[in-house]
């Protein structure tokens, strides 16, 4: 009995399993499993599911991957506690047949005769399957009572003509029967039974001791089931169990194992169980298929086409193993042409399929991946990915540079921060190890030359912004702008720096300036749009500092910045206030008598009474003067108001602050005459 071996070709679903012929299928139709299930009691959804699966691998002639589908379909119908379909067991038998594992399809075709929900069609898949597993086996006395169960249900005739050249024929039979007779003529009864069956096994082909075959049984069935690690156990203490000369046996117990470790994603693994296996048995196509599959997920497509050789037509594991390798190099190079051409998205997602189906060993994939990464802005990404690859080769100079430039890309401190230049100084440690491995890694030199003289100019541009030499300051920001062109996030934070340069110089145009480059490049920096905001305030565009505060506050809420508008607000009312002390003429520092004087000649000299000769629009500035007059003169000769005025307070202002003053008071005091706290 073997799980893996030489596959039988086969065009038909398992609703056949035999080879179709020109006239049709030895079946006398290719019927689907689907359609045998048509009157079978619902399955789970999910078994459902995964039996369509193992349908269309068996129609794609992957009978591993299709015995492993419906494995899973029974166990899930058991695990719901459901009766399971007998179509799941005869599907199965037929994958297995294809496999030679012939003692397996013996026992699911016996299981799905045991089930009492088989279609005619069915029934007669299952008995063919269950026969013709016994006729390889030479089982003649089983094989004679599986055709008898036949011939009641009226198939034997059917069963018989599809077995064919499949029926033992009379020289085994008799053989089978000399046997029997030579044993019963020295012993007799129970004892005969058992001397007798001892004796067929020792005359079979390829004897299997008893205790590895049980290992190997337990294997598959683990297998069949999806615990490939319990298989791959059971399988080596099956190589531990049989005997060393037996190099038949060990290579399928080794190409079983190769089949666990390839689904595990294990590729060097099942590279070294597949050429242990080959060395034993060379003509095992199907291992040298699952050989050329390990070398794919590595990225050795050479030595995968060395091993796959020279094929033809008949052969399918190597045909499309061939195809396998063919696909995968034109995939791997579409998708680098599409990351040269600058689509990072596109080759991200080739990268990743080819990441999840063949090219599942191939560290420089995860590093392409990572460059995508980076081309996508998607810097953490690129940080865990590096990281990921560093853990298992900690010499990859390209792990190493991309970390860096990741680091350095995703720098987003402010300038005036201490944490400015905490990851440029870890990329220069990066750098540096980089270069420990290849000194003449001119991108890893320049990259660390230009990190190094940015944490240099830093330190510098600090110390002249204490000592206030500004000037200064902005030479060594324009250098640092410089060497960062490619980053603009760290180019904003610079030019913020800037602004406030400008600031202490109370240079406002330069201010404005350079707090428009900041925001181009970096939006979400908050303290650019204040020093705008000043700037504008400082050249007396009121109404833009506002607007400009408004702006900032639709977005960023946060009580400072409600606090600056509602300052900015106040400075616009105070810029737009009439002038008290220019409409009466005198100065700030007039006494109350020169106030007083003052009123009275403005008064008269701007009394309508006298501009009633003027015409209508001379005469309405002149009430508007009268009665501006008049404010001027209640506002300044009154001490609390003259204050607030003093204050910036307008004479809107000036009357809210005097009503919430008697508020307060009333509120404090109850309303009492007299006054007095309660």
């Amino acid at each position: 009995m073997t799980m893996v071996s030489e596959p039988v070709d086969t065009s038909c679903v398992p609703g056949c399993g035999k080879e179709c012929s020109g006239q049709g299928c030895k079946m006398g139709k290719c019927e689907d499993s689907s359609a045998e299930g048509e009157t079978e009691k619902p399955a789970p959804a999910k078994a459902e599911t995964k039996k369509a699966e193992g349908n269309a691998a068996f129609q794609a002639k992957n009978f591993e991957e299709a015995t492993r589908l419906y494995g899973e379909a029974i166990a899930l119908a058991e695990a719901a506690g459901e009766p399971v379909p007998g179509v799941y067991f005869s599907n199965r038998a037929v994958c297995l047949a294809s496999l030679n594992d012939w003692e397996g399809a013996r026992s699911d075709a016996a299981q799905a005769l045991s089930c009492k929900d088989l279609t005619p069609a069915a029934t007669k898949k299952a008995l063919f399957q269950k026969s013709r597993a016994e006729s390889r086996l030479l089982l003649v006395e089983e094989l004679e009572a599986t055709l008898r169960l036949a011939d009641s249900l009226g198939l034997r005739a059917e069963v018989e003509r599809l077995l064919g050249s499949d029926l033992p024929t009379k020289t085994q039979v008799d053989a089978r029967a000399d046997a029997r007779k030579d044993v019963e003529n020295r012993m007799s009864g129970a004892v005969a039974d058992v001397v007798f069956q001892e004796a067929q096994a020792q005359a079979e082909a390829s004897p299997v001791p008893q205790p590895a075959s049980q290992a190997k049984e337990a294997g598959t069935a683990r297998y069949r089931d999806g615990d490939y690690r319990g298989a791959i156990t059971h399988y080596r203490q099956a190589m531990d169990l049989a005997p060393a000369d037996d190099a038949g046996l060990r290579a399928q117990l080794l190409g079983n194992i190769a089949a666990a470790c390839l689904m595990l994603k294990k590729a060097a693994e099942c590279a070294t169980a597949c050429e242990e296996s080959l060395a034993l048995d060379s003509s095992n196509s199907k291992v040298r298929a699952r050989l050329a599959s390990a070398q794919v997920a590595r990225g050795d497509f050479a030595a995968a086409r060395a091993t796959v050789g020279e094929v033809n037509g008949e052969d399918s594991a190597l045909t499309n193993a061939l195809k396998q390798i063919g696909s995968t190099e034109a995939t791997l190079a579409e998708a680098d042409q599409a990351l040269s051409k600058g689509e990072p998205a596109k080759a991200l997602n080739m990268y990743a399929n080819l990441e999840s189906s063949v090219l599942f060993d191939y560290p420089p994939l995860t590093l392409k991946m990572a460059h995508c990464y980076l081309d996508l802005r998607q810097y953490p990404r690129v940080l865990n990915t590096t990281q990921q690859i560093l853990r298992s080769n900690p010499t990859s100079i390209d792990a190493l540079l991309l970390r860096t430039q990741a680091l350095y890309r995703n720098h987003n401190a402010t300038a005036d921060s201490k944490q400015w230049v905490e990851p440029l100084e870890q990329g220069q440690r990066l750098l540096k190890e980089a270069l420990s491995l290849d000194p003449d890694h001119s991108e890893a030199q320049a990259l660390r030359k230009r990190l190094r003289s940015l944490c240099t100019k830093h330190a510098e541009l600090k110390e002249l912004m204490d000592s206030r030499e500004f000037e200064q300051g902005q030479a060594v920001i324009d250098s640092m702008l410089e060497l960062c062109q490619d980053h603009p996030v760290l180019m904003a934070s610079l030019y913020a720096e800037r602004a406030k340069a400008c600031m202490r110089l109370k240079d406002w145009r330069g201010v404005i300036k350079d707090v428009g480059q900041a925001t181009y490049r970096n939006h979400s920096l908050v303290q650019p749009y204040l020093y705008r905001a000043q700037a504008l305030q400082a050249l007396e565009r009121h109404e833009d500092a506002v607007k400009e505060l408004e702006s900032l506050l639709s977005w960023h809420q946060v009580e400072s910045v409600y606090h600056k508008l509602e300052e900015a607000k106040f400075l616009l009312r105070k810029h737009k206030r009439r002038n008290y002390y220019e409409v009466l003429g005198v100065p700030s520092v007039a006494s109350q008598l020169e106030i007083k004087k003052a009123y009275r000649e403005r008064a008269a000299e701007w009394h309508p009474d006298k501009k009633s000769h003027l015409d209508e629009a001379s005469k309405k500035n002149a009430e508007e003067m009268f009665k501006c007059i008049g404010e001027a003169y209640e506002v300044l000769t009154d001490p609390t108001k003259k204050e607030l005025y003093e204050k910036g307070y307008d004479l809107e202002g000036i009357n809210e602050q005097i009503e919430l003053k008697k508020r307060r008071t009333n509120g404090c005091c109850g309303g009492r005459p007299g006054g007095g706290c309660c």
